[in-house]
Formats: C-alpha cells, sequence, structure tokens
C-alpha cells in the first residue's frame, strides 16, 4: 500500500513540476517585468498586449532629480542634489545649463524657449535663456489680494500669452497664476471640498465647527489648448482637467496617489504614481494602459524604486524620472500601442478610420477604447445602430445614450402619423366597446366568464392586491379580522415578487442597469431577497409579541406580501420605461423607482400599525426594534457560520491527522 502510495506521489509531483518550468522559462522570454492592463467591457480591467518595453536607461551623474522637461528631442533636469539644471540631448551628449542654484524642483521651458525653474529652497521661480543667462526671478507676490498664502514654489509651467502657473507647496487656493512679468493674476484649480454630516448640522444650528481645508495641488500640466490638468492627493478626482474659467470638466479617480502627469499632442494623458504605476488616458478620460510597479530588490530595468516625473518624445515612447535610482527609464511603444496611438491621432485630427481600429480589435477583442472609437467613428457616419452596438461593448452609457437618442428620434420622426393613428384607434374601439356593453348583452358570455372566475377563492385572494392602490387600511382588516387572504396566496405574491426582481436585472435596459452579469449570482440574488423578507417578518413576529402586538405570525407573513404591492405591479412597467428613454431623461426612471419604493415603505407602516392595532408612539417604537432585531438576527447568524466553519477545519484537520497517523 505504501508502495502504490509512494508512486502515486511521484506523479502528482512531476505533473505539477513540467508546467511550472515551462511557465518559467515563458517568464523569461518576457523583457518587461510588469503586466501591462486596459479597460474592457463594462470597465473591467483585463490584460492587454505589452504597451511599452523597457527600452534603456539615461544616466549623467544625477543626485535626488525633481522634475525634468522634453522639448526638440532635448531633456531639461532639475538635478535637486546638485544644485543645477542638467540639459541632456538625446544623442547622448549633456551639459549643465544652469548651477548654483539652492533647491530646483520643477523644470520647464515655454515655446521661446525661455526656462523657468522652481527654486525650492529660493522661494524663487527663476527664469533663463535658453543658455541658462537668469532674465527675471519672481519672488513672493506683493498683491494684497495673495494675502498670507504661502508661497514655496515646487513645479512650475507654462500658458498662452505667457502666463505662468505655480505649483505652491501648501498653497491650498490652488496654482498660483502669475503674468509673464510676475504679476499676482489669482489662483487657479482649486480642489473643492465637502462638508461632513457633523458639519452640516453645526452650520445648520449656526454652530462653529472645524471648516475643510483644499488639499494643493501637487504638479501641474497643460495641453495645445491652454487646458490645465493637475494631480492632487484627494479622496475624489485625483487628476483634473480645468477651463479657462477654472471649471473642471474632467475628473480622473484612482487608488493611488498620482504625482506628476504630461500631456501629449494629441491629448492623451499620461500619469505616474508614487506606486510605479504609469498610466495613459485618452482625451476623454478612458484608461487606454496601465503598466509598472516598484523595485522589490530585483534590480530589474522597468521597475522603480521612486520615479517622480514622466513625459514623452516625438514618437510617444515614455521617460520616467527616477528619484531613487538617480537616472531615467526609457520605455519604447509596443507596435500595439502604435496602432492606438495612430487610431487617436487620426480622430483628433477628424479621420474616423474605423479599419485601424478594427485591426486594434483583431489583436485584442476586449479593448473597451477600440469599440469606444469605433462607435464614435459610426455615430459621426450617422449609423447611429452600429454606434449602439459598439458603445454597448465598451460600456459607454453616455455615448450609448446619445446614439440611442437619434435612434429613437429618427423612430419617432417616421412613425409618429402611426402611432397617433394607432392611440386613436384603440381608445376610439374602447369607446365602442363599452357602449355597447351598456346597449346589448354582447358579451354576457364574457361577463360570465369573468364573474365565475373572480368567484375562485384564490382569485378573489389575489386580487386583494389591487385593492392596496385604492384602500390600503381596508385591505389590511380584509386579511386580518375577515380573512380574505391565505398563506397559499401571500406566497404566490412572494414568488411573484422575487421573480419580478430577478427579471428586473436581467431585463433592464443597459443605460439603467448597474448590475454586472457576468458576475451576477442568481442564488445569491434569491437568496438575499427570500432572506430579507424572512427577516423582517420574523422580526416583527418578535418584537410585536413583546410589545402587545395584537397581529399573528400569518397576519404579518400574509400583509407584508401584499404591502409589496407598488414593486410587484409597477416593476414591469419600470422595466418597459428603462427601454423607452435615455440619460436626459434619467429624472423620470428616477422618480418612478422612487416613488415605487417610498410606496412600498409606506405601504409596510401602515400594514405595521393596522395589523397590531399600535398608537403612533407604539408604531415608532416598532418599527426601529423591527430594524434592530434584524440586524441582531444577521449579526448571530454570522457568528454561527463562522464558529460553524472553524469547527468544519477543525474537525477535518483532525480526520487528516488520524489518516496520516494510519498511513504511516
Amino acid at each position: 500500500m505504501k508502495r502504490i502510495i509512494t508512486f502515486l506521489l511521484i506523479l502528482i509531483l512531476t505533473a505539477l513540476l513540467i508546467p511550472a518550468r515551462v511557465n518559467v522559462a515563458a517568464d523569461s522570454q518576457t523583457s518587461a517585468p510588469y503586466d501591462t492592463y486596459t479597460v474592457g467591457p463594462n470597465g473591467k480591467i483585463i490584460k492587454t498586449q505589452t504597451a511599452y518595453e523597457p527600452a534603456g536607461i539615461i544616466n549623467v551623474g544625477l543626485s535626488g532629480p525633481e522634475d525634468f522637461y522634453l522639448k526638440d528631442d532635448i531633456i531639461y533636469i532639475a538635478d535637486t542634489g546638485n544644485k543645477r539644471i542638467v540639459k541632456y540631448y538625446l544623442d547622448g551628449t549633456s551639459e549643465v545649463i544652469i548651477d548654483n542654484l539652492s533647491q530646483p524642483t520643477g523644470v520647464h521651458v515655454d515655446e521661446n524657449d525661455f526656462i523657468y525653474v522652481a527654486d525650492k529652497g529660493a522661494r524663487t521661480v527663476n527664469k533663463y535663456t535658453r543658455d541658462g543667462e537668469l532674465v527675471q526671478t519672481f519672488g513672493r507676490p506683493t498683491e494684497l489680494i495673495f494675502g498670507n498664502s504661502p508661497y514655496v514654489p515646487i513645479k512650475v509651467t507654462t500658458g498662452p500669452k505667457g502666463i505662468i502657473y505655480v505649483v505652491g507647496e501648501g498653497s491650498t487656493a490652488g496654482l498660483i497664476q502669475l503674468s509673464y512679468n510676475g504679476e499676482f493674476q489669482g489662483f487657479f484649480a482649486t480642489n473643492a471640498t465637502s462638508m461632513s454630516f457633523i458639519q452640516r448640522v453645526a452650520n445648520f444650528f449656526n454652530v462653529s465647527s472645524t471648516s475643510n481645508i483644499p488639499i494643493s495641488p501637487s504638479n501641474v500640466a497643460i495641453d495645445e489648448k491652454g487646458s490645465i490638468y493637475t494631480v492632487s492627493n484627494t479622496a475624489d478626482g485625483k487628476l483634473k482637467k480645468f477651463n479657462v474659467a477654472s471649471e473642471t470638466i474632467l475628473k480622473i479617480n484612482n487608488k493611488d496617489n498620482f504625482n506628476s502627469l504630461h500631456i501629449n499632442e494629441f491629448n492623451n494623458i499620461y500619469a505616474l504614481s508614487n506606486e510605479g504605476d504609469v498610466k495613459e488616458y485618452d482625451s476623454y478620460g478612458n484608461m487606454i494602459f496601465s503598466f509598472g510597479g516598484l523595485d522589490t530588490g530585483t534590480k530589474r530595468l522597468g521597475l522603480f524604486i521612486t520615479p517622480v516625473d514622466l513625459t514623452t518624445d516625438s514618437s510617444n515612447n515614455i521617460y520616467v524620472l527616477d528619484k531613487g535610482l538617480n537616472q531615467i527609464q526609457i520605455f519604447q511603444k509596443s507596435e500595439f500601442a502604435g496602432l492606438v496611438h495612430d487610431g487617436l491621432r487620426s480622430f483628433r485630427d477628424g479621420i474616423y478610420d474605423i479599419e485601424k481600429w478594427e485591426e486594434v480589435l483583431r489583436m485584442n477583442t476586449m479593448f473597451s477604447v477600440a469599440n469606444s472609437a469605433i462607435a464614435r467613428a459610426e455615430f459621426r457616419n450617422l449609423n447611429y445602430n452600429e454606434a449602439l452596438h459598439y458603445y454597448k461593448i465598451a460600456g459607454d452609457k453616455s455615448g450609448y445614450s446619445e446614439a440611442y437618442w437619434q435612434i429613437r428620434y429618427d423612430f419617432l420622426q417616421q412613425n409618429m402619423l402611426y402611432i397617433l393613428i394607432g392611440i386613436i384607434a384603440f381608445i376610439v374601439l374602447a369607446f365602442g366597446i363599452k357602449v355597447i356593453n351598456k346597449r346589448t348583452e354582447l358579451f354576457i358570455a364574457v361577463h360570465n366568464f369573468n364573474d365565475n372566475v373572480k368567484n375562485i377563492r384564490i382569485v378573489s385572494e389575489l386580487r386583494l392586491l389591487f385593492q392596496m392602490f385604492k384602500h390600503p387600511i381596508d385591505t389590511y382588516h380584509d386579511v386580518k379580522r375577515y380573512k380574505k387572504s391565505s398563506n397559499k396566496a401571500a406566497s404566490i405574491l412572494y414568488v411573484v415578487f422575487v421573480v419580478v426582481m430577478i427579471a428586473k436585472v436581467y431585463l433592464e435596459a443597459f443605460l439603467f442597469n448597474n448590475n454586472n452579469l457576468e458576475t451576477f449570482s442568481l442564488f445569491r440574488e434569491l437568496l438575499i431577497i427570500i432572506g430579507l423578507i424572512l427577516l423582517f417578518v420574523v422580526s416583527n413576529y418578535l418584537i410585536s409579541s413583546l410589545l402587545s402586538g395584537e397581529g399573528f405570525l400569518k397576519d404579518i407573513y400574509r400583509s407584508t406580501a401584499y404591502a409589496l404591492a407598488p414593486m410587484i405591479v409597477f416593476t414591469p412597467f419600470i422595466i418597459l420605461l428603462s427601454h423607452g428613454l435615455t440619460y436626459n431623461e434619467i429624472f423620470i426612471y428616477n422618480a418612478a423607482v422612487y416613488i415605487m419604493y417610498i410606496w412600498t415603505a409606506i405601504n409596510l407602516i401602515i400594514m405595521i400599525k393596522e395589523i397590531h392595532n399600535y398608537t403612533l408612539k407604539e408604531l415608532i417604537v416598532n418599527i426601529l426594534l423591527t430594524f434592530f432585531m434584524m440586524i441582531i438576527i444577521v449579526v448571530v447568524l454570522v457568528l454561527i457560520y463562522l464558529l460553524a466553519n472553524q469547527l468544519y477545519e477543525y474537525v477535518i484537520s483532525i480526520i487528516k491527522e488520524v489518516i496520516n497517523y494510519v498511513y504511516i
């Protein structure tokens, strides 16, 4: 027996080791020490082809560099530790252009080749010629409107008309905006703050409380049109785009903290995080690629120690400045990234080249940006049905809404006359049937059949559901006092309720359906819905028993089913309504949903009062204690599950030890 077990173990180990060796060999052939990710359907992050390969390093004897800027194949580096600005030519030569600085942490070159240096140590922004000759020094603004704001420049950039934007350490009012000659123009791109609930309550009662202080931007970039981009360590919108009026027109959220950003010639946004992630977005804020990571001791090219800045060259290869390694790493774009860039560049130029994006999809069918780009191209070409298809694949609900609006508009424009004729014909037909029904006995057989069906007990019990909309109190009295319902009818209503809730998940229109059907668990959803119903019924019965409630368990079980009438009846109509609306009419959808939920809640409150014959005070106490009991039951069930799981693992471990002991 022992020989057989030993032989089987050898076979298993051999089977496990062989594929492991193959995987290692495959990994060793990959030059990039990281995976590349993109956004797939439904916003899911998926792996994609390597977009940028590590291609080399630039090492010119730097010491703790903080910033760099690339223009005309020349890299200007703020060599902070050596207190200088280094000019590096992409042909491999370098020179020190400015020295004897205090603590240069930011460098920028404008369109006229003037060099701007943010000297944190000297608390100045210096302007130099291309040869390094000092032209002007911008010290702390003296204008009264600048007030007591701190002035510690750490980054700098320039915009149209020579406007200078300074990122100041601790400048919570936003970027410091200076004119070309240094006059303070005001603060720009201030990060908004929000009040907590406690602060709102304090303000309501006119009680002073600690105010929220905006978080200062940590870096800045500007595109060709003069739009300003900032990164900040905020909870919401870590990367923002502002128009000339300092209004936020784009927000990008990220779990990591961005420390720098760059905008290329066709407005792709590159961002670098402290965690070593390089992210590339298109001009709409859709993530195209994400790659990179921190070096954990492997010393592999492509990983970082302390990345602080990034930029791109004319070929859109990426350069990353690493303060920890005192060098610049170069990442060369792949053929796949080149195809994506060609498509984005063509789109910027007004050329909607669908073939390029189809080539991208042939390489990666899940590439969301390609589907969005094809959808936008089809939309511009007035092929709205095709656009709708690709927008749905890409998960772009905003674009889907616009395409659907056009399809709906075209349909109504072509068929409005037929729709009106149909409505009028239906009204006339209904009125005619009503008149005939009053004057003749033509429909007597139908009435007799209808009356016979209504007299069936289960049917009459179920018809109480529609009485809820006119006389909810009378319905509860019929259920409790006159026994006009049964557990069978209530159970049927619960089944219908579960069915319509599940149908809402699967059948609701794409625009308003926030469920991911790929990960949706029908069993889990059924467990939640049925569990909540039983939890409420049992909790309310237990509390009512303690608080002298007159209702029995069967009364609560039956009445709760009828209280769900708005959700049972109106959910199918809301599903149909969702297929006819766009985002422009989202308020109609939201209003219908809110009314349905509020109506159901009111029915439940009335039910508790009438079934148990409570006063208003007793009703409030019962509702609060019912919710408290529901929480207690959930906590107890969770504890039982955890204890049972631990007991199961303990028993299994004992069984394994016994088996091992027997065979040994």
